[in-house]
């Protein structure tokens, strides 16, 4: 049951009632969900601000309404604090220049979240307040732009209804409103306890349900006026530390442009949670829309929404601080993998999903990660660093793709982030393979390798950049392919394959190719069409680059085998008979482990050992 008992002087009609002795000022008691309803219904509204006692039903399915209302009071975030930033959010719309200001106060079990901009009156707190997505910010614009901050927070109330109160002051200069929300204890949530200690805050919300939510008692009274809207909530699960670092982490990032936020009287989003870096502000441009009304109406009131923020490099000073996509200043997701401090804010006018705290992709999304993109090359070339430096932001670049921008605009851009990033002629290769590559082509190859650091990096880098393959057909001349044994008997002039030979477990079935390294001036047109399609033009030098220590090299089809190599031609030493032992041991795939004991306790490695077969002897693969 609920009672409607008015006072009159709201300026909602020229009725009036009088108040019943002793409550003074009362204009609702009952269910949230009645007021909900009284909201929706135009003439009991009409009825209510105009302030008479006695008010028809609304006509309205409350079964419907509590389902509704259920669902948009337990499924917003993911969060559970998040619906405290949302009311920072409305304050912050709210909140007058030239000096807008948020005041947040943490206390132990309460928090208060106060400004003095524009309040409402109780035709607005009927109509847009208590009327979930009944909003009237501007898209684009104003940053609470679904209606759900003040149902959001009364999720509090069903995850521990018994410590939960929510009180909201507001008024427009004019006239003042106070309204008042408690869950209480019901049929419906005795079988439910509070979040214990070992829950996460808001985990017990999985157990709400339309009783409870039918739970949820309200009233709204007149009081003096004021100017401004202050909102306390109050709940056991809200607990000081917590909160406040919650609050400082989501909100450093937040523009003070749109509002100083002050926690605790001390400034979150003034910069002084970040040290070092570059903020760099960006007006990004999307892709014209259809004409239209809509569209047209949509791009009036974007303004400068689509002001993009990066702040790349520094340090932040708080733990929490690191690597974090945001959506109008608020943090939405963290990324702990990423080292640098690399914080992108995407404008009001980017989509969220329905979740209300993530990000989706879009038009305006590609755009700034776009933007993001090239604003990286416009740094690496006004710097004038090195080629480490850069290529740590060729990483960094890729990370983010892959770990904040959910790869958004990276193949538009991968291209001319490789050019201004690498350098021509740079070829992508894992790195438990660098070690084996330079072994083999020689430590001078080193200028042309690019080694990812991470996972992400090698998968976003991989469509865009010349590989192994392509390397190697760049650096080498390679023969057709044969056989082990076939190529010791076609080429009795390279001395080292019949050591290889006895070293293969099955000679006459490894498939092998003969390699040496390219003249570089033939490094032209046969070479670029072995490219990959847009890859950058390799540097011509003359001349052939030296061998490298290991004359061998496993690929995924065969084994490759440089007959320029002096350990092939004419092996004499330790240090040749280890080339070839050690190579062709890692080629076959043989373990590090495997090799270097069968190094250590195997037989004498000497010349006698290795001595070319004379005429009529076999190998030991069965071979003459």
């Amino acid at each position: 049951m609920h009672a409607h008992y008015g006072a009159g002087g709201d300026g909602g009609g020229d009725r009036r009632a009088a108040p019943l002795p002793g409550d003074a000022g009362l204009y609702f008691l009952g269910a949230l969900h009645e007021l909900v309803a009284v909201g929706l219904h135009r003439p009991a509204l009409e009825a209510l601000c105009a302030g008479q006692r006695d008010i028809a039903e609304p006509p309205i399915d409350r079964a419907y309404l509590l389902k509704i209302l259920d669902e948009e009071i337990c499924r917003q975030f993911g969060h559970p604090l998040r619906p405290l930033i949302e009311l920072v959010l409305n304050a912050a719309d709210a909140a007058r220049a030239p000096q807008p200001v948020v005041d947040v106060a943490v206390t132990d079990g309460r928090v208060e979240v106060s400004d003095a901009g524009a309040g409402m009156g109780l035709r607005a707190i009927l109509s847009r307040l208590l009327i979930p997505f009944a909003t009237d910010k501007r898209p684009g614009i104003d940053l609470g732009r679904f209606g759900v901050g003040f149902f959001s927070v009364l999720g509090l109330g069903l995850s521990d209804p018994e410590s939960f109160s929510l009180h909201v002051t507001t008024g427009d200069g004019v006239e003042g409103w106070a309204i008042r929300v408690v869950a209480w204890p019901s049929a419906g949530d005795a079988g439910s306890a509070p979040a214990s200690a070992s829950e996460e805050p808001g985990q017990a919300r999985g157990r709400a349900s339309p009783e409870l939510t039918a739970a949820l008692m309200c009233s709204v009274r007149r009081i003096a006026p004021l100017l401004g809207t202050r909102v306390r909530v109050t709940s056991a699960l809200l607990e000081t530390a917590t909160v406040r670092a919650y609050l400082r982490d989501a909100l450093h990032f937040f523009p003070a442009s749109r509002a100083l936020v002050l926690l605790d009287g001390a400034a979150v989003n003034d910069g002084r949670l970040i040290s070092g870096g570059q903020l760099i502000q960006e007006r990004v441009a999307v892709a014209p829309e259809p004409p239209g009304a809509a569209a047209l109406e949509a791009r009036t009131h974007l303004g400068d929404a689509l002001l993009a923020r990066f702040h790349v490099g520094g340090r932040g000073l708080l733990p929490s601080i690191s690597a974090a996509t945001f959506h109008a200043g608020v943090k939405v997701d963290a990324c702990l993998a990423l080292a640098e401090l690399a914080l992108i804010d995407f404008p009001a006018a980017v989509e969220l999903t329905e979740g209300r705290d993530a990000l989706k992709i879009g038009p305006e999304f590609t755009a700034v990660a776009t933007a993001f993109y090239r604003r990286l090359i416009e740094l690496a070339a006004a710097s004038g660093e090195g080629r480490r430096t850069r290529d740590r932001l060729a990483e960094m670049a890729a990370q983010i793709s892959a770990l904040m921008l959910q790869s958004a605009g990276w193949d538009e851009v991968a291209l001319d982030l490789a050019r201004a990033l690498l350098g021509p002629g740079r070829c992508m290769v894992t790195p438990e393979r660098r070690e084996a590559l330079l072994g083999f082509l020689g430590p001078s190859v080193a200028e042309r390798l690019f080694v990812p650091e991470s996972f992400w990096a090698e998968r976003e880098w991989q469509p865009h950049l010349p590989g192994e393959r392509e390397l190697l057909e760049d650096e080498l001349e390679i023969d057709a392919p044969e056989t082990l044994s076939a190529l010791a008997r076609r080429r009795g002039d390279l001395s080292g394959l019949p050591q290889l030979v006895a070293r293969a477990t099955s000679p006459h079935t490894t498939m092998v190719a003969l390699c040496r390294s390219r003249l570089q001036p033939d490094r032209g047109a046969g070479a670029a069409a072995r490219r990959a399609p847009g890859a950058p033009p390799l540097p011509d030098a003359p001349g052939r680059r030296p061998a490298g220590p290991l004359p061998c090299l496993g690929t995924r089809r065969l084994l490759l085998i440089r007959d320029d190599s002096a350990a092939v031609r004419r092996p004499s030493g330790w240090s040749d008979w280890y080339a070839l032992r050690a190579a062709f041991d890692r080629a076959s795939g043989v373990r590090e482990a495997d090799l270097e004991r069968d190094l250590i306790v195997g037989e004498p490695v000497d010349g006698a050992a290795f001595a070319a077969p004379g005429p009529g002897e076999r190998t030991s693969g069965g071979e003459p």
